[in-house]
């Protein structure tokens, strides 16, 4: 069943993402008080476009995080991606009745937000491998029966499904070469990296309010949420 729909939402239903690129930016604006900051989420996917792999990578790696910071009236832009789908279809809500913001070349729109609770120690290190984040979005994730899928395990048994591959660390980190990727990821100790192949259906939610999104990077940047279900 899909969540009820908040006002000022949209829902998006997106299939046929298997390997489809796309990207996001995270629009960082201080606390009045703190060292924490607020984060709006802009994403691609839902969108179409008829570019090529090659030339979103490349209109996305042209983007200047300072210069859009300054356009969008914030302290800091975090640029994630270019990136590549490992799920089969997402349904989701964005947000501000679907309007659609253009980053540069690119139409994106907003899909949730996030709280960082030390901003400069963010923006002064690489994203934080294996630390879970929160993000406020209304998703559902699809893997379909036979798909293999790539799965991060913690030492407490949260099992964290990959959903999206980056490639901005490794531009070679394309979704054919994920089965061997725990070959080289560097896992804390307790932490497993799995690579099962589906024998139904699963499904991976997330409800803005209500549990919200639960994420956990690797070192190259893979995008993981916690399977609550």
């Amino acid at each position: 069943m899909a969540p009820a729909q908040e006002e000022g939402t949209l829902p998006v239903d997106a299939k046929d993402l298997h390997g489809k690129h796309h990207a996001e930016i995270i629009v960082l604006t201080r606390d009045e008080k703190g060292p924490g900051a607020f984060g709006m989420v802009y994403n691609t996917i839902g969108l179409t476009d008829e570019v090529t792999d090659e030339d979103f990578d490349a209109q996305f790696r042209d983007l200047d995080p300072d210069a859009l910071a300054k356009e969008f009236n914030a302290d800091a832009v975090w640029m994630n991606g270019p990136r590549r789908c490992v799920m089969d279809r997402l349904r989701l809500t964005v947000l501000e009745n679907g309007k659609i913001t253009m980053v540069g070349p690119i139409p994106m729109q907003t899909i949730g937000t996030m709280h960082f609770p030390d901003l400069n120690g963010f923006l002064a290190s690489e994203r934080p491998p294996y630390t879970e984040m929160t993000v406020g979005r209304t998703t559902e994730e699809f893997f379909n029966a036979g798909r293999q899928v790539y799965q991060l395990v913690s030492p407490s048994g949260g099992v964290y499904c990959m959903h999206s591959a980056s490639l901005k660390v490794d531009p070679d980190n394309t979704p054919d070469r994920l089965p061997t990727l725990g070959e080289r990821l560097h896992l804390p100790d307790g932490w497993e990296y799995r690579t099962p192949t589906l024998e139904e259906d699963l499904v991976v939610r997330a409800l803005r309010g209500a549990g919200e999104a639960h994420i956990v990077l690797d070192e190259y940047e893979n995008n993981y949420q916690r399977i609550e279900n």
